[in-house]
């Protein structure tokens, strides 16, 4: 199996060393797409949350452990993402900077951090664990070198590399309402973060993390598109 948790460069775990590289994709890529100084205020107020979230949970659910190693909060596997600190941290430094430009922000503001977002989030997903679980769908599944399991993870990297240049396209010859872009990709990344999910069998149906992400993200979605039907049926 693919861990990158524990596929190491210089001290960092791979994981940590694609994290890093996604963020200087996006801060190119918003540069590069002239992003408003509070597009660019959001990015980094996600990132920085993202960041304290994930230390801090740590240290809350093992205070001991790391004020005897406090390295391990960096440079060990044990500090990959703790996923609920990253999603409570990096929503916190989103709601602040919302409220500091409250009255700022535009549907272009959001495509902008689409088309950033979508390359840096596929680069990113390299370093998920891609951990096989046993495959309902039989093209699927990997059998070489013993590998008889789908990497479900493998599975939604590849979705996101497909949905980057999707946006990309259209972003360039089909979009002409501010807001499109963001829809679409939103949108797009529910339908992957379920079909990613759909390729392992579940025991019982409960909601994961990523489904109510999926939900949350299709709900957004399908609101930036929403003016796009209404001028339709105006017309």
């Amino acid at each position: 199996m693919y861990l990158p948790s524990q596929i190491f460069i210089g001290p960092l775990p791979l994981f940590n060393v694609l994290m890093v590289l996604s963020i200087a994709l996006a801060s190119f890529l918003l540069s590069r797409y002239q992003a408003p100084d509070r597009v660019q205020d959001i990015f980094w107020a996600i990132l920085v949350g993202a960041i304290l979230g994930d230390k801090g949970i740590y240290i809350v659910t093992d205070l001991h452990y790391y004020l005897e190693d406090p390295a391990h909060l960096i440079f060990t596997p044990e500090s990959s993402l703790g996923l609920w600190g990253l999603g409570i941290g990096a929503v916190i430094g989103t709601v602040i900077v919302i409220f500091r430009h409250h009255s700022e922000w535009t549907r272009h503001d959001m495509d902008v951090m689409a088309l950033a977002a979508s390359p840096a989030l596929t680069l990113w997903s390299l370093g998920f664990n891609w951990i096989g679980l046993p495959s309902k769908i039989p093209l699927l599944s990997i059998h070489k070198q013993h590998l008889d399991r789908f990497a479900t993870f493998f599975f939604f990297f590849l979705l996101m590399g497909i949905i980057t240049v999707i946006i990309t396209i259209f972003h360039r010859r089909f979009s002409n309402t501010h807001g499109q872009v963001a829809g679409l990709f939103l949108l797009l990344t529910a339908i992957s973060l379920v079909a990613a999910q759909l390729t392992a069998p579940r025991p019982e149906f409960t909601l994961s993390t990523l489904d109510w992400l999926a939900i949350i993200s299709a709900v957004a979605g399908y609101r930036f598109m929403t003016p796009v039907a209404e001028n339709h049926e105006t017309n």
